[in-house]
């Protein structure tokens, strides 16, 4: 493993600590974005009802931020994995959720319309990917 010059830690590390950090971005980023009598309401991993998917998702990020100064990459990518297939899940669900609004009629389908998934999905599964890719980096650029 080839280690950075500046900080000493290896590209694995360097990757797996921007997937972590892009999860916590994820957490404040706008999962949804509602329209409602022309103002823009956002939901985020935050907002009332989520806060403890919130919390869990950013004390998981701090502990596999954790995980990766103190070496154990392989742990952080189970982690890693761990998060992934949550988040997914939370977007299957609301894919169907927002898929049986729409089905509920005229006047659902119309509402359904002012509802748009927002950019945190992007960080989110763009760190979990990083997290599960982080052990994979060195022997990607060394060829070892």
């Amino acid at each position: 493993m080839e280690n950075c010059s500046i900080c000493g830690a290896s590209k694995a590390q360097i990757v797996g600590i921007i997937g972590a950090v892009l999860l916590i971005i994820g957490c404040f980023v706008p999962l949804f974005s509602v329209t409602v009598l022309g103002k823009i309401l956002s939901v985020t991993f935050f907002s009332v009802g989520f806060s403890i998917y919130g919390g869990a998702l950013t004390l998981t990020a701090l502990v596999i931020i954790g995980l990766l100064v103190a070496k154990k990459i392989q742990e952080a990518q189970g982690a890693g994995v761990a998060v992934f297939v949550t988040i997914l899940v939370f977007f299957v669900d609301a894919i169907s959720g927002y898929n049986g609004i729409r089905g509920m009629g005229a006047i659902a389908s119309f509402a359904a319309g002012f509802f748009s998934f927002g950019y945190a999905w992007i960080a989110l599964f763009a760190g979990s990917i990083l997290l599960i890719a982080a052990p994979y980096v060195d022997r990607l650029f060394t060829g070892k």
